[in-house]
């Protein structure tokens, strides 16, 4: 403070200081107080600190630590608290985007046919029932559950369930589960071969599944793999069984790379082909309102288009789709064989038959035919 502050301060108090100085002297000393009263709340402050570090320091060791893992817990579920909450307003919002996703341009019903006509382009004799395909919506997932069943003799027996589960728009590996005592491998190889082209090297040939059907009882129904001598034009396979009382149920298609067996980089490539018989359900990429032939070509050009998901979901690593399109586009549709079902004595009748190169045994049930 300025002495010649402090002569103001006297001249006002006596009442010696005109009005203009009177009026500065009021609103320094109105500074004056704003500045004290900050200084005051800060000594206080500095003495409760010190009065509660002082407590601290005489507590005893022991209920110093309690004190401060309690501060630490309730800080965690504070914490806690507030992820949860913000995770409960996230959720719903996020599991609408996730319902607009799958909905956009009819992405799910393009992702459960992927599922569908996977299986019956690369599963033999293996169909599907409409009212046993569910599907299921999660957090920008989407699963496709599948009941699969095969024809043998004149019923159809549930061969086992699929799980298909889609990340976004990418197929996971399929959780399969089978009732057969003989599930396929998930990825099958070159010695479990069951029909071969004409020209194909038989990976097994002192097998003989003829002398296992001729010991089969006469009461008995099978599923057989049959391979032919020469590739033929699928009205053609059916005449091979003209004299024969059984039924083909799916056709291995010829695509310029069953000669070999191996895909364009080498590895096990599997069969395609497509159901011998129309399905009569109008849900079905083979239905009857179009020959079988037809439809499997338009099964074709979509899986082209998801040929990723298509492998992902089949027993393969390869599906080759541009090649084999391409390649049946110039050369037309012809069969190397397929999968027949039928009495077991009926079957057997084939043995001597020029056209039939080989058999392979899938599964046998009692007479039901």
């Amino acid at each position: 403070m300025s002495e010649e502050w402090k002569r103001k301060l006297k001249d006002y108090y006596a009442g010696n200081l005109s009005e203009s100085e009177a009026s500065e002297v009021e609103k320094d000393l109105e500074r004056y107080e704003a500045y004290q009263e900050v200084i005051s709340e800060e000594f206080r402050l500095e003495e409760q600190e010190g009065e509660t570090s002082r407590q601290l320091n005489t507590l005893p060791p022991e209920k110093v630590n309690k004190l401060i893992k309690r501060s630490i817990r309730n800080a965690r579920f504070s914490l806690a608290a507030y992820v949860i909450m913000i995770l409960l307003l996230i959720y719903p919002f996020m599991t609408v985007v996730s319902y607009v996703y799958y909905g956009f341009n009819q992405k799910a019903e393009d992702l459960i046919q992927v599922a569908i006509q996977t299986v019956y382009v690369t599963e033999p004799n293996v169909s599907l029932e409409e009212m046993e395909i569910e599907r299921e919506f999660g957090l920008f997932t989407f699963n496709v559950y599948m009941d699969l069943y095969k024809r043998i003799g004149k019923s159809d027996s549930k061969l086992g369930d699929w799980d298909v589960e889609y990340r976004f728009s990418e197929a996971e590996f399929p959780k399969r589960n089978y009732l057969t005592e003989n599930p396929p491998k998930q990825i099958p190889f070159h010695d479990t071969k069951k029909l071969y082209h004409p020209k194909a090297i038989r990976d097994n040939p002192e097998l003989n599944d003829w002398k296992t059907l001729e010991k089969l009882p006469e009461g008995t129904v099978a599923e057989v793999y049959v391979s032919l001598n020469e590739l033929m034009k699928t009205e053609d396979v059916e005449k091979v069984t003209d004299e024969v009382d059984v039924e083909w149920r799916w056709y291995a298609i010829d695509t310029g790379l069953e000669a070999k067996g191996e895909s364009l980089e080498g590895g096990f490539l599997t069969p395609i082909g497509y159901p011998a018989q129309p399905d009569p359900d109008g849900w079905s990429p083979y239905n009857s309102r179009e020959p079988n032939e037809e439809q499997f070509m338009e099964s074709l050009y979509f899986l082209q288009k998801y040929e990723q998901q298509a492998i992902d979901i089949a027993h393969a690593k390869w599906l080759d789709l541009d090649h084999r399109i391409t390649y049946i586009e110039e050369n037309g549709l012809h069969s190397y064989g397929g999968v027949m079902t039928g009495p077991t004595k009926e079957i057997l009748k084939l043995k001597d038959n020029p056209a039939v190169r080989t058999i392979y045994i899938g599964e046998v049930r009692l007479w039901n035919w």
